[in-house]
């Protein structure tokens, strides 16, 4: 059960941290180059990659005893 929360944690955190990833990209690129540029999919591949990486971080705090 701690494992399929962490990998939905994992997948909502992915996806905001993607769409404010984009936007912080799309304001610094229209800043420097007038035009916005931007990944597509980035939230989609952020939440993937979150959703992989807060289980296995989880995993590793509790082999060490950090509740």
């Amino acid at each position: 059960m701690r494992l399929f929360l962490s990998i939905l944690v994992g997948l909502f955190g992915g996806f905001v941290l993607g769409i404010a990833l984009s936007s912080v990209i799309g304001i610094i690129s229209m800043t420097v180059f007038g035009e916005p540029f931007g990944i597509k999919y980035l939230s989609y591949f952020m939440a993937g990659i979150c959703a992989v990486a807060v289980p296995i971080m989880d995993q590793k705090s509790m082999d060490r005893g950090v509740k």
